[in-house]
């Protein structure tokens, strides 16, 4: 798997996953036009990605071990939750800009690179 393709592996899934609270509150997301994202705020996406990635990293294997689908289900949520106050805890980042950005990125070949050239820069480090 390229990393062109992890990536939006990993920004539809965290997104769809943080969208179910969203949808929940029954106001759709913002949208943002891929134009329209500021070097701030790619900076503060990616840093969300890394942090809901470490979420990932804690709760899919602990997900993958149980074997009892409702304990499953719970510990999804959980994790859910955990990804949700990740990207809130990221400073310049709230869950409403961190799903309209990764869309945005879902759309255009040039936000992605803007990112991916972001956490490659920031895992280098």
């Amino acid at each position: 798997m390229t990393f062109r393709t992890r990536l939006a592996s990993i920004l539809g899934a965290t997104a769809l996953a943080l969208a179910t609270p969203l949808a929940a509150q029954q106001t759709p997301p913002p949208q943002v036009a891929a134009e329209d994202v500021t070097d701030a705020q790619v900076v503060a996406f990616v840093d969300a990605i890394l942090a809901v990635e470490e979420v990932r990293k804690d709760y899919g294997p602990r997900i993958d071990a149980v074997e009892d689908e409702a304990q499953q289900q719970a510990l999804a949520e959980e994790a859910n939750t955990a990804a949700a106050a990740a990207v809130e805890g990221v400073e310049n980042m709230d869950l409403d800009s961190y799903v309209a950005i990764a869309n945005a990125a879902g759309e255009s070949d040039a936000l992605n690179q803007r990112i991916i050239a972001r956490i490659t820069e920031v895992r280098e480090q």
